[in-house]
C-alpha cells in the first residue's frame, strides 16, 4: 500500500497501529470559506421540514418549506456556484413542490355556500360525512328556489311533469291523491322522492297533487341534470339515494298510520288537516328521540 512516495506494509501497520490505522481520516488542514447565505437559508427551510406536524396542514407546511428551500438552492446555484446542473435539479424540485402546494391549498380552501344551502348541508349531508366541496357539486346544480303562498300548488296529479327534485326549506305542504290527503311534507323533506326512483328519462308526471298549507320555500334541482352531475362521485350519489330512500320509507310509514282517516277538505284550518299535522309532529318528535338515543349509544 502506497501513499504518495511512501510505501506502507499493511501487516506492519496493523501490528503497529491496530485497526484504527484504517479508520483514521487525515485532518483538514485548510477549510473552505463559509457558504453564501443563500445556501444557509435553503438549509434552514430544509430543517423546518423535520418539524412538520401531521395532517393536511402539516403536509402543506412541509411542501411550502421544501419549495422555499429549493428556491434558495436555485439562487445559490445560479448566482454563487454558476452550476447548471445544480440550477436545473433544483428548478425541477421547486416545480414539483409548488404543484403540491397548489393542490393542498385548493383542498384546504374553505368552501362558501349560500345560507340556505349551508343549512341543508349541515343538517342532511354533513352527518353522512360528505365534505362541503363534495356537496358544492350538488349546490351548483340548483335550478331555482320557489316560494309558494297558502293553497298554491306545486304539482298537479297526472299533469305536472316530474322533471325536478324539490326540497322544502321552510313551510308545510300537503300531498293528496284523487282528492284524498296523504302526507304533510315539512322542512328539509323531499317532495319528489318517489319520482326519483320511478321516473326514467322524460315524460313522467307526478302521482300526487302538492299544495302549500302556509308560506313555503322550496329549492329545486333538475332531476336528470343532478343525477348526471353526481354520477362521478359515488359518495354523493349514495347520499342522495340514502336521503331520498329514507324519505320514501318515512312517507310510506306515515301513510300506513293515517290511511284509516278520511279527508275531503284541503283547508289548513279544517279539523282533518289539523289532525294530520298533529300526527306529523308526533312522528317527527319520535324520530328526533330515536336519533338522540342512537347518538348516546
Amino acid at each position: 500500500m502506497s501513499f504518495g512516495n511512501a510505501t506502507v506494509d499493511p501487516v506492519s501497520a496493523l501490528q503497529s497501529y491496530g485497526l484504527n490505522y484504517y479508520f483514521t481520516l487525515p485532518p483538514c488542514w485548510e477549510w473552505l470559506p463559509t457558504n453564501h447565505y443563500y445556501f444557509h437559508l435553503a438549509m434552514a427551510f430544509l430543517l423546518f421540514v423535520y418539524f412538520a406536524p401531521t395532517g393536511l396542514y402539516g403536509l402543506l407546511f412541509l411542501r411550502v418549506s421544501l419549495t422555499v428551500s429549493c428556491v434558495f438552492f436555485v439562487l445559490w446555484g445560479y448566482f454563487v456556484l454558476c452550476s447548471f446542473d445544480t440550477l436545473l435539479w433544483n428548478v425541477f424540485f421547486t416545480g414539483i413542490n409548488f404543484v403540491h402546494v397548489c393542490a393542498l391549498v385548493y383542498l384546504l380552501w374553505p368552501v362558501r355556500l349560500p345560507a340556505d344551502m349551508e343549512e341543508v348541508y349541515r343538517e342532511l349531508f354533513q352527518p353522512l360525512r360528505l365534505s362541503r366541496r363534495q356537496f358544492l357539486l350538488a349546490a351548483a346544480c340548483v335550478d331555482r328556489q320557489l316560494d309558494l303562498e297558502p293553497r298554491e300548488s306545486y304539482s298537479l296529479e297526472g299533469v305536472t311533469p316530474a322533471d325536478f327534485v324539490a326540497l322544502v326549506l321552510s313551510g308545510k305542504l300537503l300531498t293528496s291523491q284523487k282528492g284524498r290527503p296523504l302526507q304533510i311534507v315539512g322542512r328539509l323533506e323531499f317532495l319528489d322522492s318517489l319520482e326519483w326512483f320511478e321516473v326514467t328519462g322524460t315524460g313522467g308526471t307526478f302521482h300526487v297533487t302538492t299544495t302549500a298549507l302556509e308560506p313555503s320555500r322550496l329549492v329545486l334541482w333538475n332531476r336528470d341534470r343532478l343525477k348526471m352531475a353526481i354520477s362521478g362521485d359515488t359518495s354523493l350519489q349514495a347520499a342522495f339515494n340514502n336521503l331520498l330512500g329514507n324519505d320514501v320509507a318515512g312517507k310510506l310509514q306515515f301513510f300506513d298510520e293515517t290511511k284509516a282517516l278520511n279527508y275531503k277538505d284541503l283547508d289548513a284550518s279544517s279539523g282533518a288537516i289539523k289532525r294530520l299535522l298533529q300526527m306529523k309532529e308526533a312522528a317527527l318528535a319520535s324520530r328526533i328521540c330515536s336519533s338522540a338515543g342512537e347518538g348516546r349509544n
